[in-house]
């Protein structure tokens, strides 16, 4: 959930408060709270250099996941030329795990992307529409040329994802201070600002997360928990595997409109505006045949999966020694990864492939990232599922990886667990991938379960 929490930090942007040095335009500390408690900072630096403009975004979180502290650091450079058209940014995130750096560049039609840790360089290059800009730039144009009743439609890269959206703004006049209201993907922010553009606070209601300026929180700011793994957690009807069906209830205050994806082993049984009722059984996901493109997708490397990385080809080829099948080669490579992450623990983001890999550190994330790229590494098309696992009498967010056969279609593996295939007391709410644009969806499914009001409860499950 760790990396869900930065998107919306990073996104809610800086404040407004103009230095004296001439060249510096923004400098300014907003504290960041997660259910009325603070969790971290955001700075902005905003200066003019030679050649234009260099905008700089940091965040420092202390987030706690039950008895873990996970901290994280993050920096997010861009750069722009004098006329505010991009050049090319650079993001850097520090935890447990290590330091993550990518940076991406648009050239024409083209986001390109060159991810490092651990020794491994990924590079990917994705479609961006034209006119495609760095969402840190449209916060800093926002905020500089603020007007009543502005409505403005731009397509934008997240910089901490690597992603290409569709961003929409709108900024209004409330009284002395303006209203700017930035949302993609249903992921809103409201940010109130003063006349000189300087923050006064910015809100993500979806995940409770609020920031503004040290000492000036707002009056109505809710007091309640910043447990991530409370917010994400709760209790229900015990389920006792082996199982082979389960019926779940999803109760949200927008449950007419929340997306949950139906397959052949999920269904929607019924949606009203007290919740959704899910039926899960045992079986296969996905029977539909793969098209050669979508199978080179889902084995190629990303950001987080160098796949072609000598340390996970290894692994992987001693891994499945032995094996009498393919089949056989996925429980092994499941049963390896079951293993070889000993030190079980919540204290990492989102750790790529090659860090679990020499760490053998990770909960849930760390587990499917990594046996996600040792099945990739072995030509299996795989995607990385964001959901809801039952464990006893206890719901909560979970991941774990389908993996293609031929001939059987999508397969549920479980390496947390050490489970293939993997039983129904799981229920999807996104499928993807660690590639950056279907990375973003994935943790925008996530952040859903810390949306106040949110609760996932067992209806029965039999055997």
């Amino acid at each position: 959930m760790m990396r869900s929490l930065v998107i919306a930090l990073t996104l809610l942007g800086g404040g407004g408060a103009f230095a004296d040095d001439a060249n510096t335009l923004l400098n300014q500390t907003l504290a960041v709270t997660l259910g009325g408690k603070e969790v971290g900072t955001i700075d902005a630096v905003d200066k003019k250099t030679a050649d234009g403009l260099e905008l700089v975004r940091i965040t420092k979180l202390k987030v706690q996941r039950g008895a873990t502290t996970n901290e994280m650091t993050t920096k997010t450079t861009v750069l722009l030329k004098a006329d505010l058209s991009p050049v090319s940014y650079r993001y850097e995130r520090t935890d447990a795990a290590g330091t993550l750096v990518t940076e991406g560049r648009i050239n024409g039609n083209k986001l390109e992307l060159t991810s490092t840790q651990n020794g491994s360089t990924v590079k990917n290059s994705l479609d961006v529409k034209p006119g495609t800009t760095f969402s840190v730039a449209v916060e800093h144009e926002t905020r500089t040329h603020l007007k009543d009743g502005v409505v403005a439609d731009r397509p934008v890269v997240i910089e901490e994802m690597g992603a290409p959206v569709d961003m929409h703004i709108e900024t209004k006049k409330t009284g002395d201070t303006y209203l700017v209201k930035s949302t993609f993907m249903n992921l809103e922010t409201d940010e109130e600002m003063n006349s000189k553009g300087e923050t006064v606070v910015a809100r993500t209601p979806s995940m409770g997360i609020v920031a503004y300026p040290p000492g000036h929180a707002p009056k109505d700011l809710v007091t309640g928990t910043s447990d991530l793994l409370a917010l994400s957690t709760w209790i229900t009807k015990e389920v006792r595997p082996p199982v082979s069906r389960v019926l779940y209830k999803v109760v949200a205050p927008d449950a007419e409109t929340f997306a949950i994806p139906e397959d052949d082993r999920q269904k929607i049984k019924s949606r009203a505006k007290d919740g959704i009722v899910v039926e899960v059984k045992a079986g296969d996901t996905d029977k539909r045949v793969l098209t050669a493109e979508r199978k080179k997708q889902l084995t190629s490397a990303t950001p987080y999966e160098e796949v072609n990385d000598p340390r996970i080809v290894k692994a992987a080829a001693d891994a499945v020694k032995g094996a009498s099948s393919k089949r056989d080669e996925v429980k092994k490579l499941n049963d390896f990864v079951f293993h070889h992450v000993s030190q079980k623990g919540l204290d990492r983001g989102y750790a790529p492939a090659v860090a679990t890999l020499e760490s053998k550190a990770g909960d849930c994330t760390e587990h499917s990232v990594l046996l996600s790229a040792l099945l990739r590494a072995r030509g299996f098309p795989t995607r990385l599922i964001d959901g809801v696992i039952i464990d006893g009498t206890r719901a909560g967010y979970h991941e774990w990886v389908e993996v293609y056969l031929e001939g059987e279609g999508f397969v549920p593996t479980d390496p947390t667990f050490g489970q293939f295939p993997a039983g129904p007391e799981r229920l999807k709410l996104a499928e993807g991938s660690t590639l950056p644009d279907e990375h973003l969806q994935l943790s925008l499914a996530a952040a859903r379960l810390l949306k106040p009001g949110v609760k996932i409860e067992v209806l029965e499950s039999s055997r």
